[in-house]
């Protein structure tokens, strides 16, 4: 195994470099803690210098038009080569770089830079001096930028020298190759000095040597070194000079592989593991005195994917990895300028495992007795098992001044593995207190006062049962039933059995921890009387061959991890057969609708009767099954407890393999079809067979529903205009109590069918709203009717409802309302058309009471309509208020 990322739960590991630290005397090192904080304190801002302005003279006639800048004389004077401003501040300070541009948006954004060598041709001095902006960013913290103008003056002609006439030459960057070479072509800063002059000679510069380049040296400069470069440009008995430096950029890495060290967190048949914090070992990858923010460093499972650049280890935890074994760091330079920086990928990170002390395998301090409710325990018996052999050194031997801890050992417990690696809030005494039932984790620490390395164990501390009852199964045959696709898998894991053998809820009136039983199984009676069981892995994964006779296993019930309690005596010894065999397969088969596990039952608009639904069976097995189907079925005890039970639907029915068995039902409920092969298909030594059920809601019908219908179907709404025109929402019962209306259509009378329930115009009278859905063609149908009048008004003279009408029915010429009081007496009749009654008769003001009307209209529907021209009448109240 490799390395796997880890984040560090509990245990400390922070790995020393190179030098070997004990992880554990890291964090106590108080010199190693103070630089820690040192390193963490704040940095002091640094100060971004401003640009030197640039101040050149336009070359002579021969080149007149043209003009060409050097801008890197912008953060290094020309004259004087200084790199700070006038107040002192560092125009580039170390760890920026920089670029050049047009105008502060794009120097902001770092966009559309420009070249060193800045170029104008047909240059008009007349707009002079020129406005660029410099650019300065942290490679730290690429969010740190600095933009700054700085200009560009043409120097006065008069006392124009050749040298205020010269254009400066960039630096050049190139990373050296295997050995340590880089070269150069230097005939292009040789022509463009001064606008194509030829009488230009380039001279390397060894501290005050100064030596001629050939021009096969100018065509190919090879070095192995940081090269100053000098210029001479002679004119017209003028002459100047520029300097420029070849830079040969390598990575100051040290070369060193470092090592670090972890105590052991785990092991496996191959290795070791522990935990290791590769952030320090990034300052030994570097050269002494670099600083390690200037550098992107990488760590990787292997060089190859170092050289990639691929699966990075992430470093902000620590990683796991085995003894002996190491990654590869992936180092580059962020202020490197080469066009292909160097990336290193040489050095390593070697992991080793510091060898923690043995702690032999720990017996249990277990305590049986159902009697009693708590125990204490004595632990101290432990130690000596612990130790093994070493010294271990007591308390009061360690706090003398003169204690030589050269060879010997210190034992602590603990309630916690935290505590123990931590080696704090040690259990003080020899004894812990368990109650019954009670399984307490008990962790111990050996640690070597030499080198202080440490392991941890635990051993349990428990109260259990003396008086386990191993129960008889409530079956004396148990089968396992595999899948058709797995039936070659003929591997059972027993302790699926566990429910028949443990006692149900035992010991409750103690402590309910029923969890805390388990069960030992044997594979024969003599194996269980010398009690030589089965391992948990033999257990769990037990052979039986398909469809052979059956398997006695027998069985105790025991106690879990950290108890030594089992139901003792033959008489406890129990036994089970078991066989395995194999489930039909089977599926739901072809359905209208989206969710095969609940159907709709559908009402024929057109026969005026339920449509079947059919529940189908698909046989995937090439034997054939049988199918009996059931229904659920609610029933009252003599208790008067309600209960339910399945009742069977028909006879069984034989499908064969790849056939599908149908049944139709009527009824909404909920299904059930139990499913067994009809013969036992994979041997003929045993009858027992594996079924499967398959189940279905079938609900009832849906019912079509409209928003603010009374009980009749009326909608007696005021929203019903003078033309006798009301709005309508329309909406459906689909099993629930409230209306829905997704996956539904709607139609009023014989309009065509609409995604949306909402109608308007809707004519008083006496309609049908129909709702279908849309996938599976079921329909549902309402009659409703729409009347609107008002419930109420008030003659007092004010202008506002002093009369009572149907403004609806003015669409109706024909229509009638008359008017009466409780005791049948007409007071008024009146047409719609009319202002309507005033609440008086024979010139009488009548009480504020209620007062009952009919009215009679005629159909007149805007679609046809059979009940066209059929007479309407309509009745109810209304009440008066003075």
């Amino acid at each position: 195994m490799w390395l796997s990322l880890f984040i560090l739960s509990g245990a400390l590991s922070v790995g020393a470099v190179v030098g070997g630290i004990n992880p554990y005397d890291y964090i106590g090192n108080k010199a190693i803690a103070e630089v820690a904080s040192e390193q963490e304190e704040p940095k002091p801002e640094v100060k971004i210098g401003k640009p030197h302005d640039i101040e050149q003279a336009l070359p002579k006639n021969t080149a007149s038009g043209n003009f060409r800048v050097f801008l890197g004389e912008a953060i290094k004077a020309r004259n004087t080569g200084v790199t700070i401003d006038a107040e002192g501040n560092a125009i580039v300070p170390a760890g920026y770089v920089y670029s050049f541009h047009n105008t502060p948006n794009e120097a902001s954004q770092g966009s559309n830079k420009i070249s060193e060598i800045l170029y104008i041709d047909k240059f008009n001095p007349a707009s002079a001096p020129l406005t660029k902006y410099l650019r300065v960013q942290s490679v730290v913290d690429p969010a740190k930028v600095t933009v700054t103008p700085f200009l560009i003056k043409v120097k006065p002609e008069e006392g124009a020298t050749l040298n205020d006439r010269v254009t400066g030459r960039p630096d050049q960057y190139k990373s050296a190759d295997k050995d340590g070479n880089a070269t150069f072509v230097l005939l292009e800063d040789k022509n463009q000095l001064y606008y194509g002059n030829s009488n230009t000679e380039l001279y390397k510069v060894d501290s005050t040597v100064k030596t001629k380049l050939t021009d096969a040296e100018v065509d190919k400069f090879t070095t192995n070194k940081d090269q100053v470069i000098e210029a001479k440009i002679v004119l017209d008995g003028e002459t100047a000079i520029r300097q420029f430096t070849l830079y040969v950029e390598t990575l100051k890495v040290s070369g060193v592989n470092p090592v670090l060290e972890s105590v052991e967190t785990r092991r496996d048949k191959d290795n070791r593991y522990g935990n290791f914090n590769l952030k320090p070992t990034i300052p030994a990858l570097l050269a002494a005195g670099e600083n390690p923010d200037y550098y992107t460093i990488t760590f990787h499972k292997t060089t190859a994917d170092a050289i990639a650049n691929k699966e990075a280890l992430d470093i902000t935890k620590p990683i796991e990895g085995a003894h002996g074994t190491d990654v590869t760091a992936r180092i580059s330079y962020k202020l490197a300028k080469s066009a292909n920086p160097i990336v290193s990928t040489a050095q390593k990170v070697k992991f080793t495992i510091i060898d923690k002390p043995t702690i032999p395998a720990l017996p249990n301090v277990s305590y049986c007795d159902s009697k009693i409710a708590s125990y204490s325990l004595t632990i101290d018996g432990q130690t000596t098992v612990i130790a093994d052999g070493r010294p271990i050194a007591t308390e009061e031997e360690m706090a003398k001044p003169d204690f030589d801890p050269k060879g010997k050992y210190s034992i602590g417990y603990f309630n916690s593995e935290e505590d123990a690696i931590a080696n704090t809030n040690k259990i003080v005494g020899v004894e812990v207190t368990v109650k019954l039932n009670e399984a307490r984790k008990i962790w111990t620490r050996l640690t070597s006062l030499e080198d202080k390395n440490f392991n941890t164990a635990f051993f349990y501390a428990s109260l259990g049962y003396d008086d386990l009852t191993t129960n008889t199964s409530i079956y004396n045959e148990y089968i396992y039933c595999n899948s058709e696709d797995s039936k070659n898998n003929e591997f059972v894991n027993l302790y699926n059995l566990n429910s028949y053998f443990t006692p149900q809820k035992p010991y409750i009136k103690d402590n309910p921890k029923e969890e805390n039983l388990d069960v030992r199984y044997y594979t024969s009676l003599e194996n269980a009387k010398n009690n030589n069981g089965l391992s948990r892995e033999e257990a769990s994964k037990f052979k039986l061959v398909l469809g052979a006779p059956s398997t006695t296993i027998f069985a105790r019930v025991i106690m879990k991890e950290g108890f030594s309690c089992e139901a003792e005596g033959d008489d406890n010894i129990k036994s089970i057969k078991i066989n395995i065999n194999v489930t039909p397969t089977v599926s739901k088969y072809l359905y209208p609708s989206e969710d095969k596990d609940v159907q709709q039952l559908c009402f024929d608009i057109d026969e005026n009767k339920i449509k079947d639904v059919e529940l189908k069976v698909k046989n995937e097995s090439q034997y054939a099954i049988d199918i009996q189907w059931k229904i659920k079925v609610w029933k009252i005890d003599g208790k008067g407890n309600s209960y339910f039970t399945y009742d069977k639907i028909g006879e069984i029915v034989k499908v064969e393999g790849g056939q599908i068995g149908i049944k139709s039902v009527s009824v909404a409920g909920d299904y059930r079809a139990d499913i067994v092969f009809s013969d036992t298909p994979y041997t003929d030594k045993t009858e027992k067979k594996c079924d499967i059920s398959i189940y279905w809601t079938v609900k009832a019908p849906p019912v079509a529903v409209v928003e603010d219908a009374d009980e009749t179907g009326m909608i007696s709404s005021m929203e019903v205009d003078e033309k006798g025109y009301a709005p309508i929402v329309l909406g459906v019962l689909d099993g629930g109590s409230k209306p829905v209306t997704d996956g539904y259509e709607f139609a009023i009378d014989n309009s065509a069918f609409q995604p949306s329930s909402q109608f308007y115009n809707v004519p008083i009278g006496e309609h049908v709203a129909y709702a279908r859905n849309v996938k599976t063609g079921c329909s549902a149908s309402i009659k409703f009717s729409v009347f609107g009048y008002p419930k109420y008004f008030t003659p007092n003279g004010d202008g506002y409802n002093d009369t009572w009408n149907i403004p609806g029915l003015r669409g109706h010429n024909e229509a009638r309302i008359y008017i009466y009081d409780k005791s049948g007496r007409l007071l008024k009749q009146l047409s719609p058309h009319t202002e309507g009654w005033d609440g008086t008769w024979n010139g009488k003001q009548m009480p504020s009471t209620d007062y009952w009307f009919t009215v009679e209209f005629v159909n007149d529907y805007k679609t046809p309509d059979e009940r066209n021209g059929r007479k309407v009448s309509y009745k109810g109240h209304f009440s008066l208020k003075r």
